[in-house]
C-alpha cells in the first residue's frame, strides 16, 4: 500500500522535498498566504490548503483517505534566537493540535519535528499520547548535518508508527558551504547594509556567534569548506559570506536548507527570508522519511 501523506505546517515545502524522494504527500496545510503559494508553485501535484491547523478535524472527515502525517508546529516559541519568549506564545499549543489531528484520524505512521529546546513537557506529551494509541515511538535529537545537509542544525524528531517498522538513521558526509552555494545560477536577494554594518561584520568570527552590538549574538563567518551553523533569518542576523563583507543572500540562504536553485518563491523577500528560516533541511527530511518502512 502507497501510504497517502498529508504534511501539517508545511511552509515553503523544505520538509516537503525530503518526504516526496520516499512517499506521496497528496495534501499540505498552512495558514501563510505565501507559503501556501510558494508550496503549490513547487509541488501542483499535492493539494494544499490555506488554513489554520486547530480549525481542522479528523473527526468532520477534513482528512479522508491521509495514512500518514508528518509536519513540524511553529518553533519560534521556544526557539533559542527569540529573544521575547513570553509563557503564552500561542505557537506553544500547536504542538497539542498537531497530536489532536493524531488522535482523531489515527494514521499509519506519523512525524513530528521541533527545536531541540521545547520543553521535556512538550516532548513527553508527544510520547504519552502517543504511546496510548498504540504507537510504537521513538524521539531523538538530530544534527542535519550528519544527514548530509549543509548546516549544524539541530532538531527534535519523534516517529510514531502502528504499522512498519522504523529502521535505524543513515548518516552521511555533511555538505560544505563551497557545495551549496556552487548551484547557485542566480544571486537573488542579496542583502544591502550601510558603511557602518560592513565595517562591523568585517570582525565577523568564523567559530561562534558574536554581537555586533550590545549583547546579543548576530554574525558569524561562514567556512568554504564546513557547514554553516544553523540557518537563520538572514534579514534578522548576519551570516557572513567567507570571502565578501556581506550577509548571505536568500539564494545562498535557501542553498543551505536544501532548496534546489529552481525553486518558486512566492512573497516579499522579509517573507521569503522568514520561510527559508522556518524550513527543515531537505537533506534532513529525506534521511528520516528513509527510516519509516
Amino acid at each position: 500500500m502507497t501510504d497517502q501523506v498529508c504534511e501539517l505546517f508545511c511552509g515553503a515545502g523544505g520538509m516537503g522535498l525530503g518526504f516526496s524522494q520516499h512517499f506521496e504527500i497528496v495534501e499540505a496545510v498552512d495558514i501563510s498566504r505565501d507559503a501556501v503559494r510558494t508550496y503549490r508553485a513547487n509541488h501542483p501535484e499535492t493539494d494544499v490548503r490555506r488554513k489554520g491547523v486547530q480549525y481542522l478535524s479528523g473527526v468532520r472527515g477534513d482528512f479522508d483517505g491521509v495514512t500518514a502525517i508528518i509536519g513540524g508546529p511553529p518553533c519560534q516559541a521556544w526557539s533559542r534566537r527569540n529573544i521575547r519568549q513570553t509563557p503564552d506564545d500561542p505557537r506553544a499549543q500547536l504542538l497539542d493540535e498537531y497530536m489532536r489531528i493524531v488522535e482523531e484520524v489515527r494514521p499509519r505512521w506519523f512525524v513530528v519535528e521541533n527545536v531541540v529546546t521545547a520543553p521535556k513537557k512538550a516532548k513527553q506529551g508527544v510520547m504519552e499520547r502517543a504511546g496510548a494509541l498504540g504507537y510504537r515511538v521513538i524521539s531523538a535529537c538530530l544534527n542535519a548535518a550528519d544527514y548530509g545537509a549543509a548546516q549544524t542544525r539541530r532538531r527534535w524528531i519523534a516517529i510514531g508508527c502502528r504499522e512498519g517498522t522504523i529502521r535505524d538513521f543513515q548518516t552521511v558526509q555533511p555538505r560544505t558551504v563551497r557545495q551549496a552555494f556552487a548551484g547557485i545560477r542566480k544571486n537573488w536577494g542579496v542583502m544591502r547594509s550601510s558603511p557602518e554594518t560592513i565595517a562591523r561584520l568585517a570582525s565577523a568570527p568564523a567559530d561562534e556567534w558574536a554581537p555586533m552590538n550590545g549583547q546579543y549574538r548576530n554574525m558569524i563567518r561562514l567556512s568554504w569548506d564546513a557547514p554553516a551553523p544553523t540557518v537563520c533569518n538572514p534579514k534578522k542576523v548576519y551570516m557572513v559570506h567567507p570571502d565578501e563583507c556581506r550577509n548571505i543572500s536568500l539564494a545562498e540562504a535557501a542553498a543551505l536548507q536544501g532548496f534546489p536553485p529552481d525553486y518558486i518563491w512566492k512573497g516579499n523577500e522579509s517573507a521569503i527570508a522568514q520561510m527559508i528560516a522556518n524550513a527543515m533541511p531537505a537533506e534532513m527530511a529525506a534521511a528520516v522519511a528513509g527510516a519509516i518502512a
